[in-house]
Formats: C-alpha cells, sequence, structure tokens
C-alpha cells in the first residue's frame, strides 16, 4: 500500500497551524511544500503523512471510556435506543 501524504502549516507570525485535505504521493508532496514556503516565508509548510495512510488505533477494552461502553439492559425490560433529535428515535 502506498503511503499518503498531506501538507501541514504552521504561521511563524502568529503561531496558528493547519492541516490541507488534499493527498499527494510523497515526492509531489515535497515539491509543493517547497514551492509554498517561497511564496509564503511567514508560513512554514512540510508534507506529513495522511491520516487516512495510517491504520487507527484499536483501544484495549480497559481503555474505552466507560460513557461509550454498552450500556446494561435489566432482564425483561426492552431495550430502548434514544436519539437527541426525536426523529431518529427507535424502539
Amino acid at each position: 500500500m502506498s503511503k499518503s501524504y498531506v501538507i501541514e502549516w504552521k504561521s511563524l507570525v502568529n503561531g496558528r497551524a493547519g492541516r490541507g485535505t488534499k493527498v499527494f504521493e510523497l515526492e509531489e508532496a515535497r515539491q509543493l511544500a517547497e514551492e509554498l514556503n517561497r511564496e509564503y516565508p511567514g508560513i512554514h509548510h512540510e508534507p506529513v503523512e495522511s491520516p487516512e495512510s495510517q491504520p487507527a488505533p484499536v483501544p484495549a477494552e480497559a481503555e474505552i471510556p466507560q460513557a461509550q461502553a454498552e450500556p446494561e439492559v435489566a432482564p425483561g425490560l426492552p431495550e430502548l435506543n434514544h436519539s437527541p433529535d426525536h426523529a431518529f428515535s427507535f424502539e
């Protein structure tokens, strides 16, 4: 699988930072970062590996926050799924 890269940037003036959404191959990302650094000297650009090209970490069961754990249903009671938008609530 080929790795993909995005451009990460940081302002040298005010410290703001961000990450682009367009995905590039490494060499293309390097060339674009160099070009952007020449055109915008107050902002540092660099290619970084895209989050999509990295496998998502799977938390161990002990690391799952309690709010995300499956709720226990008392025996004999119907299980209800509620949504903040009542139009999407299901029984």
